[in-house]
């Protein structure tokens, strides 16, 4: 059974809760069973551990103590920084995606029996599936020199493919849109907005004056288009006014090898 390292970042499922700490089990590492120490749960004093942590709960921790004669782990909460549980979590969810593609790519191959043996050659050559992934998609040396069958090489390819054709490349912008028209302000937006949304921008209403301008497109370039067109119907439409927009940062996983393939 593999074995994590010191000062190795890794996802602890909270199994049992104990007075003086709590048993945690390892997806990464075959449900690997480990120990939390209460003093590696939190830097304050803790009157009740349960106030912290709970059963089933998922925690970003790291390994800090490995005993090789008991073959006991020791983690801690407390060690790790918000940015290092961020990215490990980004991490971690990507993981299981491309496992789940890989699956699919598995049986559409017909290699199916031969999973534990073509698993074993991945984890020993990439190492993960997010690197297994990342030189598929460049089409390495590394990828095609790989001890893999030709179909199971071909149908991952393909799923790459599958996946790229899917996504959708999305831009979001908060839109400032004032109009100083007193007497027909209302319509005057309301044809604005109407005539946006005929150039592919989705709106949303947030709080006068504020709306959310979104488009979808083929690639960033595409969403981005939209959205100029939709700034220059806007301004030639608004006669005396305010429009301004701002562009709105979205969730996304960087470490996410789909939105690169």
């Amino acid at each position: 059974m593999r074995i994590p390292k010191i000062g190795e970042l890794v996802i602890a499922n909270v199994s049992k809760i104990t007075q003086f700490g709590a048993y945690c089990k390892l997806p990464e590492y075959e449900s690997l069973e480990v120990f939390m120490p209460i003093r590696e749960v939190s830097s304050g004093w803790i009157k009740n551990i349960r106030e912290f942590i709970h059963e089933g709960q998922n925690l970003v921790c790291k390994v800090v103590f490995y005993d090789k004669e008991r073959n006991t782990i020791d983690i801690s909460l407390k060690k790790v920084a918000p940015k290092e549980a961020k990215d490990k979590i980004g991490a971690y969810n990507l993981e299981k995606r491309l496992v789940a593609l890989f699956q699919q790519a598995l049986s559409k191959a017909g290699e199916q029996k031969a999973k534990a043996e073509i698993t074993n050659r991945i984890t020993s050559e990439f190492g993960s599936y997010t690197n297994f992934f990342q030189h598929a998609t460049s089409n390495s040396e590394e990828f095609e020199k790989a001890n893999l069958p030709p179909k199971l090489k071909s149908a991952v390819k393909e799923a790459i493919e599958a996946n790229r054709k899917e996504r959708k490349y999305q831009v979001s912008y908060i839109a400032t849109l004032l109009t100083y028209n007193t007497t027909s302000g209302a319509e005057e937006l309301r044809d604005i907005l109407n005539s946006v949304k005929k150039n592919g921008v989705d709106i949303s209403y947030i709080s006068a004056p504020k709306y959310r301008f979104v488009a979808d497109g083929k690639d960033f370039v595409d969403a981005e288009n939209k959205i100029k067109k939709a700034e220059q119907v806007a301004t030639s439409k608004l006669k005396k006014g305010v429009f301004k927009l701002e562009k709105e940062k979205l969730k996304r996983e960087k470490e996410d090898i789909l939105a690169q393939i």
